[in-house]
């Protein structure tokens, strides 16, 4: 063994996460690209921490063993709009480890990542407004216990050209992500486009399932990506600990090709992506009950689509403005669309964009500014189901199909690892799929918000190399 790690330290690292947690990745899974190579730094004026702690978690980090950690909490309040008002608080605790397997014991390229997360509250889209987009984007399911999520293996092969992962995976952390897009509360883009989200049978951490990715790099600035993840309906409801595809429905195949220039010495770093997938995976009709009639009015088990989903998108960003050359404040632009190609959906487009801009006043240069807005083009089928679901509750009036959302936030950097993001949204001619049974036609809605983000590696200062 390459470390002078031990059994028992291992275990001594675990219980003192307990107390004080580690570094997490900026999603909600481990990016595979990140080197786990780390560096001191020094602690914060006027924050205190445990040092002899802090310099075992550093030299560990060092050896192979990298402990992460992070709490995100989320509260949203509409005071007009969707099918109710009311506010509602929600949150994720997430800790796990990678195991860089070189290091520790000489398997090169080699490396494992685990995650174990827990859910708690119920979204305010969930319980009040109804909306296809949420007001909270950390909302993952209504199932609050702790849940084994990333468990895989890695490979980078060929000069780390061809990175390979296997094991237990959310599809959610691969494709389809934007540097900018977690840059707010509203889960219209975070962590990736919210109709990719919620209608490609993407499997979304910590509800991970069996699959396998490769990603390969041409050149240097370049990349082809594509993968195939097991579509598994109970994995939600589940502690994650139960690895059988018995209850497989299908697979998911998503590819992506991207070009991305960064680092230091780029002054106008960009990311442009182009990608797809389709699932085998059988979903449901919005409108038809298995009897053929329409659900909303009479009732009824939905019967299954005709088709099988499939969908194309296109994404990019980059960074257009800098005070002078390799300036840390920034403004980074981005925008994208989504296609659905089949219409047994609840949305058949997604069109979005925004800014992000870093550092917007000098003396603060780590806090952030977004703004952006996603235009949603309802279905045919879903908007006659919710007339009609809303006529036999005793209502009348059909939703309009185009929905635009709007959110505009400040990220306040108050400490390492302390994010504090204040926020306000709003949605024009909102839906109610999440809330159909009402009578309820939804007025255009107005929430405020409040995202609150705790990075605890970078509390004692325990930091990732930039990687590739």
């Amino acid at each position: 063994m390459k470390s002078s790690l031990t059994l028992m330290g291992l275990g001594s690292l675990f219980l003192a996460t307990s107390g004080v947690a580690m570094a997490a990745p900026a999603d909600d899974a481990f990016a595979p690209t990140a080197s786990l190579v780390t560096q001191d730094s020094t602690e914060a004026p006027g924050v205190t921490y445990d040092p002899s702690l802090a310099a075992v978690i550093r030299r560990w980090a060092r050896e192979g063993v990298f402990l992460r950690a992070s709490l995100t909490d989320q509260y949203a309040r509409n005071t007009t709009g969707g099918v109710d008002q009311d506010g509602s608080n929600v949150g994720q605790f997430n800790f796990g480890a990678d195991l860089d397997l070189d290091k520790l014991w000489g398997v090169r390229g080699g490396s494992f990542h685990v995650t174990v997360y827990r859910d708690y509250g119920h979204g305010l889209n969930h319980d009040t407004t109804g909306t296809f987009t949420k007001q909270q984007y950390i909302y993952k399911n209504e199932y609050t216990r702790l849940h084994l999520g990333l468990f895989a293996y890695e490979q980078k092969l060929m000069d780390d050209r061809l990175d390979l992962i296997l094991g237990r995976l959310g599809t959610t952390s691969y494709y389809g992500k934007l540097s900018a897009n977690c840059q707010f509360q509203a889960a219209t883009t975070c962590g990736l486009p919210r109709q990719i989200n919620a209608q490609s049978s993407f499997s979304l951490l910590p509800s991970a399932t069996w699959g396998i990715n490769a990603r390969f790099k041409p050149t240097q600035e370049t990349y082809v990506e594509t993968g195939v993840f097991e579509v598994n309906p109970d994995a939600a409801p589940g502690n994650g600990l139960d690895f059988s595809t018995a209850d497989s429905t299908g697979v998911t195949v998503p590819v992506e090709w991207g070009w991305a220039r960064g680092g230091a010495k780029v002054e106008h770093p960009f990311a442009l992506k182009f990608g797809g997938f389709m699932s085998t995976a059988s979903h449901t009709d919005p409108f038809y009950n298995t009897a053929g009639q329409s659900r909303g009015l009479y009732g009824g088990t939905a019967r299954n689509a005709d088709s099988k989903r499939a969908g194309l998108y296109a994404m990019g960003e980059r960074v257009v403005w800098r005070p002078e050359a390799h300036s840390k404040r920034e403004l980074n632009l981005f925008g994208g669309v989504v296609q659905q190609l089949e219409v047994e959906e609840i949305m058949r487009q997604q069109v979005y964009g925004g800014a992000v801009m870093t550092g917007p006043f000098a003396a603060r240069p780590q806090d952030t500014l977004g703004f952006q807005v996603s235009y949603f083009d309802m279905t045919d089928k879903e908007r006659a189901y919710l007339r009609d679901a809303r006529l036999r509750a005793g209502g009348t009036g059909s939703n309009d199909p185009h929905q635009y959302a709007f959110e505009l936030n400040y990220g306040w950097h108050a400490a390492p690892g302390v994010i504090v993001m204040p926020n306000v949204q709003y949605i024009v001619h909102p839906d109610n799929s999440g809330i159909p049974k009402t009578p309820v036609l939804p007025g255009n809605l107005f929430a405020f918000g409040l995202d609150v983000q705790l990075n605890f590696g970078s509390m004692i200062g325990l930091k990732r190399d930039a990687g590739d």
